[in-house]
């Protein structure tokens, strides 16, 4: 449904977006993650056809987001991450008034926007104007306004930026439920454990560059690949009690084991061979008088995947 081909950017001498290559098929969700400046705006504008390529290409069903410009609008839905409202408008009227442009009937689209509105949280708020909002509640009929005219492709410019836990749930369960009806989505977020609990697919991207790109679970998926499941072992975490210096020394010789690092009184190692190999070392880790307090495999996790693949120190929001 959206294809990406060395798709770049320049902003003068400044590479924003940089040879973007990725594929992402129809009705799947997407998490595009990656700290401030990453290019994740910018690769978002750029499929919303309102930012021109300096190199490359981008598809949306089969569409060229240049060539054929006016039909990829007929099938989007865009949400960027700063936008404006008509404040002076009601909340129903307002949802009806862009219905009413997409040409929707209008008993089609008052079902859909009570629809939406309930789902969303905003069930109360449907006679109150736009400007007396609070932002969070601004984002969610944002994201109603975003797939009222039933679009087959929705972009998502930080949709949970302002929400509180219960605004985020809610967010949550209606993007599930416009998967459901075979909506293909992307979502550009920091708020990384929202984003794992319903994105089939993930694309990183740091410094204007695609730093993973996937299928997040199940077999040879990106979370498979970074605890080391497609390997076919895990990454496990030794604790000591105090300082052991020839823990590594012992897990370096040992069959089936690699990747040892330490940091301070913790080892990090990779154990091939499931759990009774790994309860083989431990006990030859015991038997050698270590003392361990903690003995774990990694229990990887969306966040964990962007810090591995990103290099990132800490999470930011936004970006170009």
């Amino acid at each position: 449904m959206i294809v990406c081909e060395h798709l770049t950017r320049y902003y003068g001498s400044f590479v924003a977006v940089d040879d973007v290559c990725f594929e992402l098929p129809s009705g799947s969700v997407c998490a595009m993650v990656g700290p401030n400046g990453a290019g994740k705006s910018t690769t978002m504008r750029m499929l919303a056809t309102l930012l021109l390529p300096s190199r490359g290409h981008a598809r949306i069903a089969g569409l060229d987001v240049v060539d054929r410009r006016d039909d990829v609008r007929q099938l989007l839905g865009y949400l960027p991450e700063a936008f404006s409202f008509y404040d002076d408008m009601v909340v129903e009227r307002y949802l009806m008034f862009f219905a009413l442009a997409y040409n929707l009937d209008p008993a089609m689209a008052q079902e859909r926007i009570e629809d939406f509105l309930e789902r969303l949280g905003l069930g109360d708020k449907r006679a109150e104007k736009v400007g007396a909002l609070s932002r969070g509640m601004k984002q969610r009929l944002g994201v109603a306004k975003s797939f009222l005219h039933d679009p087959q492709v929705v972009l998502l410019d930080e949709p949970a930026s302002g929400l509180d836990p219960v605004a985020r749930a809610e967010l949550r369960d209606f993007l599930r439920y416009q998967q459901h009806l075979g909506k293909t989505v992307v979502v550009s977020s920091h708020v990384l454990k929202e984003l794992a609990d319903f994105c089939e697919y993930i694309l990183i991207l740091d410094d204007g560059r695609v730093k993973e790109f996937g299928r997040l679970s199940g077999s040879g998926g990106v979370l498979a690949r970074y605890s080391g499941l497609a390997a076919g072992g895990l990454r496990y975490t030794f604790r000591v009690l105090k300082d052991a210096p020839r823990l590594e020394l012992i897990l370096k010789d040992t069959l089936g084991v690699t990747g040892v690092t330490r940091r301070d009184q913790t080892v990090e190692c990779e154990i091939a061979g499931g759990e009774e190999a790994a309860a083989a070392i431990l006990a030859q880790v015991a038997g050698a008088g270590i003392p361990v307090t903690r003995f774990a495999p990694e229990v990887m996790d969306l966040e964990g995947v962007y810090r591995k693949a990103a290099g990132a120190e800490r999470l930011g929001g936004g970006g170009a």
